[in-house]
């Protein structure tokens, strides 16, 4: 709550005689905890992306993996997704998104994930290529640690500060990163 100083002036104008009261208002820090934003993994792209067909319309069904057309054209569509746009206005945001884990940081003394890529769908960056780069959250779980458990097979709704950080680790390349406050099942 702000401090109220208040202060009384004499003053004298034209032969008249009148109190002047001066009112300052001291500010006292406040903390105040901004309630989280809740994301779709769609708010994590900007409008009128994709904005182009990457491969320019080729078939590429029809290539086996070993072909080196069909390697150029992944190439192209990787560079293409790693390279996603984002959207600026959540840099810095409080948020909260719902996701799957996929772990990069174990801490196996304290059973915990240290940190971890949030994707929109189970098996993502392990079982499939990863999705686009804006559709990828490098996830900072130190903070929210002890709660997270160790084996997160199911989604979970991850709260904390957004950032926009272009990211590459082994598995995939991320846009965003969350400084995660909280981490709980999804349901």
């Amino acid at each position: 709550m702000a401090r109220r100083i208040a202060r009384w002036v004499g003053t004298v104008v034209g032969g008249s005689r009148f109190v002047l009261l001066t009112l300052a208002i001291v500010a006292q820090p406040v903390s105040v905890q901004a309630e989280p934003r809740l994301l779709g993994w769609q708010d994590l792209v900007p409008l009128g992306w994709p904005d182009r067909d990457p491969l320019d319309g080729q078939d590429i069904s029809q290539l086996d993996d070993g072909d080196p057309e069909a390697q150029r054209l992944y190439a192209v569509l990787r560079e293409y997704l790693d390279n996603a746009p984002v959207v600026p206005s959540l840099d810095n945001e409080t948020v909260a998104i719902p996701g799957f884990v996929v772990p990069l940081r174990f801490e196996p003394q304290t059973q915990t994930i240290q940190e971890f890529l949030l994707v929109p769908f189970s098996g993502a960056c392990i079982h499939v290529p990863p999705p686009a780069s804006n559709q990828i959250i490098l996830v900072n779980a130190e903070l929210a640690a002890r709660q997270f458990p160790a084996h997160p097979d199911a989604p979970v709704l991850v709260t904390g500060r957004l950032s926009i950080e272009h990211a590459e680790s082994e598995l995939a390349v991320s846009s965003y990163r969350l400084d995660a406050s909280q981490i709980t099942p999804y349901r």
